[in-house]
């Protein structure tokens, strides 16, 4: 999967989708709500496909929500604390990176929808999977899948937080840096 990295404002990237789906959310009853962080820098990421990701978690936001409900779309610099092996090629040593400041832009999508049971959180990025009880809605499940994808493809993490009755918080992380094997178009600051 190829990237198209530039240096970007997050902020317009997300208040750009919003606007997009904004019709759809009040067609639906739905209240949809961006809230822009003056904490985010500009940094090189793939806007596209970080647009495609957002889509794909408001498409399930709007489906699985209740009229009345509301929807919250929201991006907060992260330290992403993540774990390496200490020498190439050696497996089962790991060790934590010490991580002092944000190195990656976290984003979320947060509704009052019915929630996922804990038992089904990592089975939903699976291609074709579908919630026992949503068999009769309209999609093939593969709009996380796809999600799932792309945010892997960015060198990115993938997740969610839900309980039944208490609604979804799907997120995903960016690393403020891209990997070592993608290419980046224009400088970031």
């Amino acid at each position: 999967m190829k990237m198209q990295y530039e240096a970007g404002d997050m902020n317009t990237c997300l208040s750009e989708v919003c606007r997009l789906w904004s019709p759809r959310f009040q067609e639906k009853g739905l209240a949809l709500y961006f809230l822009a962080n003056d904490k985010l820098q500009p940094f090189p990421f793939d806007s596209a496909k970080v647009q495609r990701v957002v889509s794909n978690f408001l498409e399930n936001a709007s489906k699985f929500t209740p009229a009345g409900g509301t929807v919250w779309l929201h991006a907060e610099p992260h330290m992403w604390e993540r774990r390496n092996a200490t020498k190439p090629g050696v497996r089962g040593e790991r060790r934590r990176q010490n991580v002092s400041q944000p190195n990656s832009t976290k984003v979320s999508v947060s509704d009052t929808g019915p929630g996922i049971p804990p038992e089904y959180h990592l089975e939903v990025f699976d291609d074709f999977f579908r919630l026992p009880t949503n068999e009769n809605q309209e999609g093939m499940g593969l709009g996380l899948a796809i999600a799932r994808r792309l945010v892997h493809g960015m060198g990115g993490k993938i997740w969610v937080e839900s309980e039944p009755g208490a609604g979804c918080k799907f997120s995903f992380l960016v690393p403020l840096q891209p990997a070592a094997n993608v290419s980046t178009r224009g400088k970031s600051k």
